[in-house]
């Protein structure tokens, strides 16, 4: 859609690009892991599906929107995947021995 959008588009001067996040941790993932049998290995799981060994930060995702917006003048049917590296390959990526910060529910999560 983004690539069609953006050859129907451009002939106007617009660019469209879109961002496909991967692992983020937010309150949405927050909430899922403390839905499960066990929050601490379902964060572990999502962490170990990085090969960068952690899990995004919204922040990085609106950096990536920001360069879309300022910098990226060129682009047009862009997708900038913002996962880690979460789609090369499957299953886990990285190792616990390479782990960065694995996120943590709050103390009154469950």
């Amino acid at each position: 859609m983004t690539k069609a959008l953006a050859l129907d588009e451009s002939r106007h001067g617009v660019r469209v690009n879109c961002i496909s996040p991967g692992n983020i941790w937010t309150p949405l993932w927050e909430e899922l892991a403390a839905s499960t049998s066990d929050p601490r290995a379902t964060i572990l799981e999502g962490t170990l599906a990085q090969p960068l060994g952690r899990m995004g930060q919204p922040a990085e995702v609106a950096a990536a929107a920001l360069f879309l917006a300022s910098e990226a003048t060129f682009c047009t049917g862009l997708e900038l995947l913002v996962t880690g590296g979460a789609e090369l390959g499957y299953g886990r990526k990285a190792s616990k021995s390479s782990l960065g910060e694995v996120p943590t529910l709050p103390p009154n999560v469950h």
